[in-house]
């Protein structure tokens, strides 16, 4: 394991399994030098299917012994190809460094991870209430000022990981976990699934082979050749653009071929015809179309979606923005 970075080492979960459990070994000691070993084991059981996919699959797990506080947790298991240790560096990278207390608020919280010589297993923070696709898939166009609350805190997350040198490339509402929503709580909701993000070396990056979600692609992924140089935040704010337009509609802000060229080639004389039938304000179609900027250097950053209007009433007061650590286009 001298290859894994140590924040990844460090959330490695000692793990055993029997017939039906899957169980875990803690040592709580507080370090002194006299103090008595304090261990302990975590008993988890399976407790249905949550999601299948390409990814792998995800799980329920009930905590059965060990652990009164976090009774359950979903596991994400994926294949290990067999000529390396496993090749999932980079989302264990992302999800434990995005489970820091001063990112959490905005990211699902890793709970370690554990493997077997066939299988990687990423045990993840809970959410009974799903995903945002699942939830449009019941209520239709929501109002505008839910979209704007979920949209802020999806620019948030987005602003800590380009900020912190990542792209998470598959921006969408599959991947916006709820915590809580209207009406009997406030809106909260955390970023999901690394499985294809990516650190950033330089603002554009050579395009090795396209990987997201095709219906939230920016379109120089979709006609892109393996080659090209891409500039995967600039994308991230394309596929956000694309997903406060379904939330506001639940239709795809270009529905043909045609109607995406006509844009790309007179993005002035466009207009997001679904966003004025449904009601949405001019603001609001305002910031999509500063998101879905035909060339990528014209989009806005997430610290400067953050400053615009529509988005300010979300805003806490007298919030400051850590400034970027790796170059971003304006």
């Amino acid at each position: 394991m001298s290859h894994i970075p140590d924040l990844v080492r460090d959330n490695k979960l000692e793990t055993s399994f029997d017939k039906k459990f899957t169980i875990h070994y803690f040592d709580d000691s507080d370090g002194e030098e006299h103090g008595r070993p304090n261990q302990r084991s975590e008993h988890w059981e399976e407790a249905g299917p949550l999601a299948s996919g390409g990814f792998g699959e995800v799980s329920l797990q009930r905590c059965a012994e060990g652990n009164p506080g976090q009774r359950l947790r979903a596991v994400k298991k994926i294949a290990r190809p067999q000529t390396k240790y496993f090749d999932y560096v980079t989302e264990l990278e992302v999800i434990a460094k995005f489970s820091h207390r001063r990112y959490s608020k905005y990211f699902v919280k890793l709970l370690g991870w554990y493997d077997t010589d066939d299988h990687l297993f990423i045990a993840m923070e809970y959410f009974p209430q799903g995903d945002l696709q699942k939830y449009m898939s019941k209520t239709g166009p929501m109002p505008e000022v839910h979209v704007r609350s979920v949209i802020y805190q999806v620019l948030q997350g987005l602003h800590h990981m380009h900020r912190e040198g990542f792209a998470h490339r598959d921006i969408k509402p599959g991947n916006v976990l709820i915590k809580s929503q209207p009406p009997q709580k406030d809106w909260w909701v955390k970023l999901s699934d690394f499985g294809i993000s990516k650190r950033i070396k330089s603002p554009t990056e050579m395009l090795s082979t396209v990987k997201g979600t095709r219906e939230y692609m920016a379109p120089e992924l979709v006609h892109s050749k393996s080659g090209a140089q891409i500039n995967n935040q600039a994308c991230d704010m394309w596929s956000l653009g694309e997903m406060a337009h379904r939330m506001l509609t639940t239709t795809a802000a270009f529905p043909s071929l045609d109607a995406l060229i006509n844009y790309m080639i007179r993005p002035d004389s466009w207009k997001f015809q679904a966003l004025a039938q449904h009601g949405s304000s001019d603001i609001a179609e305002s910031l999509i179309c500063a998101l879905m900027k035909p060339t990528p250097e014209h989009r806005l950053t997430p610290s400067k979606a953050l400053e615009h209007a529509w988005v300010q009433p979300c805003k806490p007061s007298g919030l400051k923005l850590a400034p970027s650590k790796t170059p971003t286009p304006r």
